[in-house]
């Protein structure tokens, strides 16, 4: 079971413009992580430390979703789009 404050917080309208705006921030930092990884000058480590970034923000997203998903769920409210 979820906390309250988290469940509270999940709750919001579909339409709700910060969640949009949060998803295109995560998108747009994977993108540039990832491009950042497979730059031809970048060392090992560098190319290491860029795709850890990648895959952090990518289980970010991924917790983001899932929870917005089982709060919708439990609430017995249909997903968003």
């Amino acid at each position: 079971m979820l906390p309250q404050e988290i469940v509270n917080a999940f709750s919001f309208d579909p339409k709700n413009e910060l969640w949009k705006a949060v998803n295109v921030l995560i998108d747009a930092s994977i993108e540039s992580e990832t491009a950042y990884a497979l730059q031809k000058e970048n060392r090992g480590e560098d190319r290491a430390y860029h795709c850890g970034r990648a895959e952090a923000l990518v289980s970010f997203k991924a917790v983001l979703l899932n929870t917005r998903e089982a709060v919708l769920k439990d609430q017995g409210r249909p997903l968003d789009e």
